[in-house]
């Protein structure tokens, strides 16, 4: 399986390269609806061809937003109109191949239900259960006047971090890359420790103030 993904990975970069902003708008789309599809090489990667003058930074940033949030609106489509049961049995059949398991979205429901549209913004950052959240949030109805800006927004926020990397470090992400995946087994589970505490200080502090603006409401 690693080894098809990684040809998969190369074939990617070569549609990247070969078609540009089209071919980044696709690779987006595929990455976020066959979530097992990494895109960690090939973002870093078009930060470099913006170095060497043969891309546009913002060009192709903005197509990689637009291709992340349309393959998580397909996402959301399907889990809109499937419904949870049909979902459960998709993922229960084809799960291998998307990169889900049903205790992933079991997981995902809870947290959902909890912090509701938050934890579609902040559930970019949270890898295990990232690439269940737009199914869910289809299935819960979330409106999407709330799923596609908390969506782009933060689906921008992480490619631009990616790109930015690319085109800071040059040539030499290769290498770093290589670097980081040595201590994947460490800086995985640190990260998904960091984002879970900062998301649950932020939603901790916007529900304490929405508390402090009700005091006043109760005393009248």
């Amino acid at each position: 399986m690693a080894e098809l993904i990684t040809q998969i990975v190369t074939f990617l970069e070569q549609i990247v390269l070969a078609f540009g902003y089209p071919g980044m708008f696709a690779v987006q789309v595929l990455e976020n609806v066959l979530t097992p599809i990494p895109t960690e090489p090939i973002l870093p990667m078009a930060g470099i061809l913006v170095a060497q003058g043969k891309l546009n930074f913002v060009g192709i940033w903005a197509a990689a937003v637009a291709g992340s949030t349309t393959g998580s609106f397909i996402l959301y489509q399907i889990g809109k109109r499937a419904g949870e049961p049909a979902v459960r049995m998709l993922i229960r059949r084809w799960g291998t191949y998307l990169g889900m398991n049903e205790p992933i979205l079991n997981r995902a429901i809870v947290l959902f239900n909890r912090y509701g549209g938050w934890m579609i913004f902040f559930g970019r950052f949270l890898p295990v259960v990232r690439p269940t959240l737009s199914l869910v949030a289809g299935m819960s109805h979330l409106p999407l006047r709330i799923f596609i800006p908390f969506t782009a927004c933060s689906t921008g926020l992480a490619i631009l971090i990616w790109i930015s990397a690319g085109y800071l470090l040059g040539e030499n992400w290769s290498s770093i890359l290589d670097l980081l995946q040595q201590f994947a087994p460490i800086l995985i589970p640190a990260g998904i420790i960091l984002g879970v505490a900062v998301v649950s200080y932020l939603i901790w502090r916007w529900t304490r103030v929405r508390a402090l603006r009700r005091i006043p409401e109760g005393l009248e």
